[in-house]
């Protein structure tokens, strides 16, 4: 009995003193590269748990594209007629989010303008449609024309057509650290092409992150991250096309309809 627990000790101290290691993956989902890296005891554990997250985010992006084949595409579709129509379960935690930071933003952060993005040319599209976006800048939709009752949903605005490239990767990246404090993880990095979340650290040195420069390749700042933090980067550097000498890009005012002016790059820890 006593060498049996004497066996039971002596490999329980044997995992304890398993070397931590790094797996690594990168995925190709919401139209940038997501770097997720994680630090365990059990590399095997790890790649599996890598393959899981990269499962979660290809139904993630399944359900909340905005105009490839979606719950978020078929649900724009409906909101058209402007008769009530049936909210996706998936949608849900999205729409209450942007309607509260609509709100919360004075108005500035406004999913609603999904339509409008598009007539720029930004949802697959090469060529702005410049006939559209005047009608849309005469009567500009916000999170409040949609109203909401139970399960379902009515616009009031027909240009309304929602939008969530403003959260859904900060908001999927959040449901993945959720994940994985669920599944015992200390210790890893979540990057999805600026918007980040660490927690622990890399074989005990901060995580360093670089911060992009917006007006030429290669770094501005960087910053060392020890412990759970988020950050988020959002700039006018990487989405953008050229029309009669003008820069056009993807981060809309929704005061003006055009694209933002005088802030090139923001972030936020």
């Amino acid at each position: 009995m006593r060498a049996n627990l004497l066996l039971v000790l002596i490999l329980l101290l044997a995992g304890c003193d398993s070397p931590l290691q790094l797996a690594e993956a990168r995925i190709l989902q919401f139209g940038t590269i997501i770097d997720v890296s994680l630090i365990h005891h059990d590399l095997a554990k790890a790649e599996q748990t890598l393959s899981e997250i990269e499962k979660q985010l290809a139904d993630y992006r399944a359900n909340w594209h905005a105009w490839e084949d979606s719950d978020l595409s078929r649900f724009n579709r409906s909101l058209v007629s402007l008769k009530a129509t049936d909210i996706p379960p998936s949608l849900n935690q999205l729409i209450n989010l942007s309607h509260s930071y609509y709100l919360r933003s004075n108005r500035l952060f406004n999913p609603a303008l999904g339509k409008l993005i598009a007539a720029y040319g930004f949802h697959g599209s090469s060529e702005p449609d410049l006939e559209v976006i005047s009608a849309i800048q005469q009567d500009m939709p916000g999170m409040l024309d949609l109203q909401i009752e139970g399960q379902r949903a009515t616009s009031s605005n027909k240009h309304l057509q929602l939008d969530f490239g403003g959260i859904a990767k900060g908001y999927a990246i959040g449901l993945i650290a959720a994940y994985l404090q669920q599944q015992g993880y200390e210790h890893y990095l979540i990057n999805a092409g600026g918007d980040l979340v660490t927690s622990g650290n890399k074989f005990g040195k901060a995580w360093r992150i670089a911060i992009q420069d917006p007006f030429k390749p290669g770094a501005i700042a960087s910053i060392e991250l020890l412990g759970r933090h988020s950050l988020f980067t959002s700039g006018n550097y990487q989405r953008f096309y050229r029309k009669d000498n003008n820069r056009v890009h993807h981060i809309i005012d929704p005061r003006t309809g055009g694209p933002s002016a005088q802030i090139s790059s923001a972030t936020v820890l």
